[in-house]
């Protein structure tokens, strides 16, 4: 740890000592109260989970990932499903799925049968993958329909 963090876990251990343990932590719980119930924080939670409701409602498929944390070489099962109304036609087995690292911007096929594979409404279909010469880093796995539109999710790959 840093300096800085050394600094202010000693001032909140002194804080802690004068004050008495119950006192401390019950204005900490009172400071966290009176924070949530602020009318802009409760607003800005609010904004929130509309935009993500209206986002996932609108989407037309949605691409999943058991977690967001892998270990080099851990098979990685993403999961497509189709959100919206009508069939999603997608150019190859695979879903049209790229892999791409952020950090040294290297994409990573996905190897599928060449032909074109549908989601019906509310179907889903799980890929597979894993790459044991991909390096420790953050990636974005993309899945792109026969009609352009796409979808993405990032998870990170540790040593």
């Amino acid at each position: 740890m840093g300096l800085i963090t050394w600094i202010l876990l000693g001032v909140i251990v002194l804080v802690a000592i004068g004050l008495g343990v119950g006192v401390f932590f019950t204005g900490l719980f009172r400071g966290a109260e009176i924070i949530a119930e602020n009318p802009a924080v409760q607003n800005a939670s609010e904004e929130t989970k509309d935009f993500i409701e209206d986002k996932v409602s609108n989407a037309l498929f949605i691409v999943t990932t058991e977690r967001s944390d892998y270990q080099r070489g851990d098979a990685i099962l993403i999961t497509v499903m189709n959100n919206g109304d009508e069939k999603e036609t997608f150019p190859d087995a695979a879903l049209g799925l790229q892999v791409k690292n952020v950090d040294t911007g290297r994409s990573y096929n996905v190897l599928a049968a060449q032909v074109i594979t549908d989601l019906d409404p509310g179907e889903s279909k799980t890929i597979t993958w894993q790459d044991d010469s991909a390096p420790a880093g953050k990636y974005v796995a993309s899945v792109h329909s026969s009609d352009g539109d796409s979808a993405q999710l990032s998870f990170e790959l540790k040593e």
